[in-house]
């Protein structure tokens, strides 16, 4: 089957960019986080590619096993610990970490009777999971008490991704109970990692860093330098054609021509994850060339201002996103959102063009040699 999008996904930029994190971060482990099929990036694929890794986070127990029967034998921490009272034995079976966030997690645990590593969540404003430091000193004790192995613990801020806004508050609130228990602690994701060197601690949870996205974006002041794109989302012309002044083009006439326009037809829109809101004047690349995107984005399409390259044609190459010059940070800052979005919603449809420049890993399918198990691992 001929399909005119596609991602590929290169895994020596993901190596890369851990690597590079790694030396930045010596004195603290640094955990891969893979939740949601690896930021859309596929989920064995980011941590087959990662066989160094100190860990990997995720939410799903079926993925965490996942990992495990693929042979990943790193620390896998369960970021919100244990969604139904059973999974604690097979996480326990499996040496998985598990977080304990709430009272029920607790009286499920009290039940238990299994040995299991914990991390204790402090609710340090998000408001989501955790306990206030007071409760979460008392939990630690009674955790003690029934035997688990208290690994140290954990919050997680709510505005580390906005520099206007101070960590003093929620790491004060973070410290009574790390000062109270003594344990190491993990609080930094990659906003935090970024710009705090005082939240390291034991364990950072690298995600987007890892995939190239800035969670300052389109403030650049903090962002590592040397990190390299690890998705591109690219699809081919499949039109050309001529507007004249006046003509419009797309659902609803949203782009009217003001002069005579040559456009081009691009096979790709909200149906494979292109974002429908994603406005006109929105660049592509072509030929490496900015070119911006006309009207409405359709469910199989898009348009583009072709007039001042009439050497493209049908069949030709269009990078929507994923480019050192047009980072999937910009698209999503001009559709109002962030990075990860667009990632995720890649759609199943998607074939994944896999670029592996040495042998460290166990092939995985890719759209060229195994065209048929490749969306699988999307």
């Amino acid at each position: 089957m001929t399909r005119t999008a596609y991602a590929e996904i290169n895994l020596s930029a993901l190596r890369h960019n851990y690597a590079l994190a790694r030396r930045q971060l010596p004195h603290t482990h640094v955990w891969a986080v893979v939740k949601s099929n690896g930021y859309g990036h596929g989920l064995l694929r980011v941590a087959q590619a990662l066989p160094d890794a100190d860990g990997f986070a995720l939410i799903n127990l079926d993925d965490a096993l996942a990992l495990r029967h693929a042979g990943i034998g790193a620390r896998i921490l369960l970021l919100e610990g244990a969604i139904e009272a059973r999974e604690l034995e097979e996480a326990a079976a499996w040496q998985l970490d598990v977080v304990v966030r709430s009272e029920h997690q607790l009286q499920w645990l009290r039940a238990c009777g299994q040995p299991l590593r914990v991390w204790v969540k402090v609710n340090t404003g998000m408001n989501r999971f955790g306990f206030v430091p007071e409760r979460a000193i008392e939990v630690v004790a009674e955790l003690r008490a029934l035997g688990c192995e208290v690994a140290g613990l954990m919050t997680h801020f709510a505005c580390a991704d906005d520099l206007a806004i101070r960590l003093d508050a929620p790491w004060q609130r973070f410290m009574q109970a790390v000062e109270a228990t003594a344990l190491p602690f993990t609080a930094a994701n990659s906003a935090a990692t970024l710009r705090a060197g005082f939240t390291h601690g034991a364990a950072v949870r690298l995600g987007g860093l890892l995939y190239n996205n800035n969670p300052f974006y389109p403030d650049t002041s903090l962002w590592l330098q040397g990190l390299r794109p690890v998705m591109r989302f690219a699809a081919r012309i499949v039109h050309t054609s001529e507007l004249a002044a006046g003509d419009s083009i797309g659902y609803g006439a949203a782009y009217t021509a003001e002069r005579p326009m040559r456009i081009g037809i691009v096979g790709a829109g909200y149906g494979d994850g292109y974002p429908r809101a994603a406005p006109s004047g929105t660049p592509v690349l072509v030929n490496g060339c900015r070119v911006p995107l006309l009207g409405r984005v359709a469910m199989n399409v898009l348009a583009i201002d072709l007039s001042a390259h009439p050497e493209v044609d049908i069949g030709d190459e269009v990078t929507l996103w994923g480019d050192a010059a047009l980072p999937c940070d910009e698209i999503a800052w001009r559709c109002g959102t962030i990075s990860e979005e667009l990632q995720c919603a890649l759609t199943s449809r998607l074939p994944i063009r896999q670029i592996v420049a040495d042998h460290t890993l166990p092939r995985l399918p890719d759209e060229q040699t195994a065209p048929a198990e490749c969306a699988a691992y999307l």
